[in-house]
């Protein structure tokens, strides 16, 4: 037991560096350096796995990204590219608010925090499955992705779809009144990842899932859920919310 302590203890540590996110001080007095208890969370579980490769399903897949990525517009291709980047920020960019990257603080620790959770439990299924990207299979047809960066590892699950509805999850709750639009946002950020050739819709429905799951996870933790409820005046304002 006090291994696999140890074992989530450091990998929320190596993601948290690897953020650039200090833990504060509340962490500091947790007996883990994340919010949820090691194996609470079956993602594995709650997602399922894809649909098994050269199958019927798998075709129909490829098939449709290959006909969103092949139609896409240089306006869309250019959003989409700037999708890439799983910031709070640019979830929220589009939408009518006030936030600014770099401020408000507390509420940039507070998702970075939560991503930190999301990132360790994909981390335990992306070993389960190695799902080929879909510019990366040949079918006659190649999907050409988007110009610059291009992903690599397992396509299952999306973890842009998987951070898109943990901050969705999140934000909802603090400001249930930008729900819906919130919502409109996760499936445009998915639909990102369509037009870039980098996931499956499979892909992006057990992200959805997994981040889900995470949030709900998160705020039925009593001490994360102290430190959020003190943050949503923050969050509120950071939307240019009362």
């Amino acid at each position: 037991m006090r291994a696999e302590q140890f074992r989530y203890a450091a990998a929320g540590l190596a993601l948290m560096l690897g953020l650039g996110l200090a833990a504060p001080a509340v962490a500091q007095q947790r007996s883990y350096l994340i919010w949820l208890e090691p194996g609470k969370l079956d993602i594995a579980k709650v997602i399922g796995l894809p649909p098994a490769q050269n199958t019927p399903e798998a075709k129909a897949e490829f098939d449709q990204v290959l006909h969103i990525s092949s139609t896409r517009t240089p306006e869309r291709e250019k959003a989409a590219i700037a999708d890439q980047y799983q910031t709070l920020a640019r979830f929220l960019a589009g939408l009518d608010n006030t936030y600014v990257d770099g401020t408000h603080r507390e509420v940039r620790l507070l998702f970075r925090e939560a991503q930190v959770e999301l990132s360790i439990a994909l981390l335990s299924v992306r070993r389960l499955t190695n799902r080929p990207r879909p510019f990366t299979v040949w079918n006659k047809v190649r999907v050409k992705p988007c110009p610059g960066g291009r992903p690599e590892g397992s396509s299952f699950p999306s973890g842009h779809a998987a951070t898109a509805a943990l901050y969705a999850e999140l934000l909802s709750v603090a400001a249930p009144e930008f729900a819906d639009k919130f919502e409109e946002r996760v499936k445009e950020y998915g639909e990102s990842r369509l037009i870039c050739g980098f996931h499956y819709p499979t892909d992006l429905v057990a992200g959805e899932k997994a981040g889900r799951a995470v949030a709900k996870a998160l705020l039925a933790e009593r001490a994360f859920r102290a430190r959020f409820d003190e943050t949503v005046p923050e969050i509120r304002l950071a939307l240019g919310l009362k």
